[in-house]
Order: structure tokens, then C-alpha cells, then sequence
């Protein structure tokens, strides 16, 4: 069950991505982006799920466990990519090329600190 919805998301935003040109989602104000994380349990999962889709300006969010990747929908006029790797690495978790936050990452559990998956 867990890996269907996981390919409805998937397909979703890829479906936002394909489309944001072609359809003017782009001119409608939004983007998207994928970012690479280091989460690797379900604890990290939440805490995205739990955190990401209430960023300024984020319309949108799906999490990926397989890949670490977070799927973020936003309002442009409202925040930038480094806005919202930024914000994620205030989370304790590495955003593409920003590390996370030292004293956020400290306060993680111990499984989610590994860097590899479990």
C-alpha cells in the first residue's frame, strides 16, 4: 500500500514538473524542485511531512524514503530553492549542497543521524 502511494505521489509531481511549462504553472507563480536529503527512516520522513508543506510558500510536498528526495511545489515570488534548503537543514538534515545545521542535526535521534539507510 505504502509503495502505490508512493508512485501516485511520485507520478503527481512529476506530472507538476512535465507540465509547469506547458500548462503555465510557472505563470500561474509556481515551481518545483527536487532536493536531495539524508533521511533514512520513517522518523525522517515525518519530520518532513511534518514540517516542509507549512515553508512559506510551499504549496505542495512529497517525500520519497526510497531516494532521500523531497518533491516541493512552491509560490516563486514567495521563496527560492535556497530559502527551502536552507529551511531544511534548520530541520537537521542536508538539503543537496547545504549541510545541516550542526545543533538541529545533534538533536535528532540516533537513527537519524546515520547516513546510510536502515
Amino acid at each position: 500500500m505504502k509503495k502505490a502511494s508512493f508512485i501516485l505521489a511520485f507520478c503527481i509531481v512529476s506530472l507538476f514538473a512535465a507540465q509547469a511549462q506547458s500548462c503555465g504553472l510557472h505563470e500561474m507563480g509556481i515551481d518545483t524542485i527536487t532536493i536531495q536529503t539524508n533521511g533514512v527512516c520513517k522518523q525522517c520522513a515525518d519530520r518532513f511531512m511534518s514540517n516542509v508543506p507549512y515553508f512559506k510558500g510551499v504549496t505542495d510536498c512529497q517525500y520519497d524514503m526510497q531516494t532521500s528526495k523531497l518533491f516541493i511545489a512552491y509560490k516563486w515570488k514567495k521563496t527560492n530553492p535556497d530559502k527551502l534548503r536552507k529551511q531544511i537543514s534548520k530541520l537537521g538534515h542536508s538539503a543537496d549542497n547545504v549541510p545541516a545545521d550542526p545543533k538541529a542535526r545533534a538533536k535528532l535521534p540516533a537513527c537519524c543521524r546515520m547516513e546510510e539507510r536502515h
